[in-house]
């Protein structure tokens, strides 16, 4: 009898091996490589999917798309501090035009004042208390009047030392009248019932006494206050003076 050859399926089967090899490390490679996926039993099939690190972010540095996107950024924000500016130069002029209101009203009061002090010659001011404000008060300091009008002046105050200016005796108080720049007056200084006057002063030359008289002399006992002022007033020359109109006229 004929000897019985090998049998012919042992390549077969040594190549179906190494086929599931391959496969079995191929699917080991790309279930490494591919952290999306799920591993599956060597043979499967794998899906790969990017994750979100290999997912693009934007455009890439320098490109046509960047630079546009970046010019657009600065548009915006140039237009947004634009817009702060505009608001602010708005803010900034209605704030002005409300100063300026304020300032005109407040000059045309004391022009109204001016106008209705023009015949006022007499000039009262009452301090309170005085015997507590002298307490307060060094020598060569001194407590100032209130601004007013008077003669269609104004610029008028006074100026009172309760222990005397630098240069009073021991027990004094000195009185000081200022008078507007350029303009000279006749006038009577008073304290209490003490008078200085008439007299004519200017800005510089007899516009207080430096020892008017001793102030506790002066005070009212009742009321505890002393009155100081002025007494027959008359501007004798000045370039403000608010004049008076007797005639007018129109023309159409």
């Amino acid at each position: 009898p004929p000897t019985p050859t090998s049998s012919p399926r042992t390549p077969h089967r040594a190549m179906r091996r190494t086929n599931q090899s391959i496969r079995a490390a191929g699917s080991t490679v790309l279930g490494q490589t591919g952290r999306a996926g799920a591993r599956g039993p060597p043979g499967a099939d794998v899906t790969l999917r990017p994750t979100e690190d290999d997912s693009p972010t934007g455009p890439a540095p320098g490109s046509l798309e960047a630079v546009e996107q970046e010019v657009e950024a600065l548009r915006k924000a140039i237009e947004s501090e634009q817009a702060e500016i505009a608001t602010l130069s708005s803010q900034m002029q209605e704030l002005f035009m409300r100063n300026s209101c304020e300032e005109y009203l407040t000059t045309l009061e004391k022009r109204i004042q001016v106008i209705e002090n023009k015949q006022v010659e007499v000039i009262h001011w009452r301090i309170e208390n005085v015997e507590q404000v002298r307490s307060q008060y060094q020598k060569g300091q001194f407590l100032a009047s209130p601004e007013f009008s008077a003669c269609g002046l104004s610029g008028f105050s006074f100026h009172f030392y309760p222990r005397g200016d630098d240069f009073a005796e021991e027990g004094y108080c000195s009185l000081y009248f200022h008078i507007p720049a350029d303009t000279k007056v006749e006038r009577t200084l008073f304290l209490g019932r003490v008078r200085h006057g008439p007299a004519e002063a200017d800005a510089l030359h007899n516009c207080g006494v430096g020892e008017m008289c001793a102030l506790s002399n002066q005070i009212d006992k009742e009321t505890g206050s002393v009155v100081i002022g002025v007494d027959g007033l008359r501007v004798l020359s000045s370039p403000h003076v608010v004049e008076t109109r007797t005639k007018i006229q129109l023309v159409t």
